[in-house]
């Protein structure tokens, strides 16, 4: 499996392309501000993109998207949780992350937890992984978990905007991520890529749980 990722520059999130080996349709987790790199990828690797997902609605993440979805016809998947968040998000929401508003696609494709997504030859299992906000979604792929800002390097996500709970997040950890194989990729929201067996031997705020 191949993955690509974007980081950008003002926030640091990532975005990540996702295509199997010989594939030339891939998918896209997260949108970020790194859309005009991300079109230019795809362009130069002629590679059709078939579907983004969103691991939730927070601005940093979901910036690029209207932009992405328009020029691949990609459909965009969300949560119901956080689709109703960033429809009805506020101008002091957006003011926090220096943004003054929010372009979004005209529609999203519902995400629930235990869904199994197919695109091509790539299968998505959907994790429900709360806490960060409540409709935070985590992606399975292979051997490789895109978790959002739900867990990281040595870190987790932070859980003071609205509808965060640092013992939810704590939960989701424990129940969705620390039972996978230890050997699990674990590609974040932001920094870099860890492991689940690195994560529950070092991570110091998920220790005892």
């Amino acid at each position: 499996m191949n993955v690509e990722t974007f980081t950008d520059f003002s926030f640091g999130t990532n975005s990540y392309l996702v295509w199997k080996e010989g594939s030339k349709e891939a998918i896209l987790i997260d949108a970020g501000a790194s859309a005009d790199r991300i079109l230019d990828f795809l362009k130069r690797n002629n590679l059709s993109l078939e579907a983004i997902l969103l691991t939730h609605g927070h601005p940093d993440h979901v910036v690029g998207v209207a932009e992405v979805s328009k020029a691949t016809g990609a459909k965009v998947y969300l949560s119901d949780e956080d689709k109703k968040m960033v429809e009805y998000m506020s101008s002091a929401f957006l003011s926090m992350l220096g943004m003054s508003e929010l372009e979004l696609p005209e529609e999203f494709e519902p995400l629930y937890d235990g869904q199994k997504l197919k695109f091509d030859d790539i299968e998505v299992q959907v994790l429900h992984t709360p806490g960060h906000s409540p409709g935070s979604m985590s992606f399975l792929i292979d051997d490789a978990l895109f978790d959002g800002d739900l867990l990281f390097n040595n870190s987790v996500g932070r859980t003071d905007f609205p509808g965060g709970s640092f013992e939810v997040l704590l939960r989701s950890v424990k129940e969705k991520v620390f039972v996978l194989d230890p050997e699990t990729k674990v590609y974040p929201g932001h920094m870099g890529m860890t492991t689940v067996g690195w994560e529950k031997r070092t991570n110091p705020f998920l220790t005892g749980i």
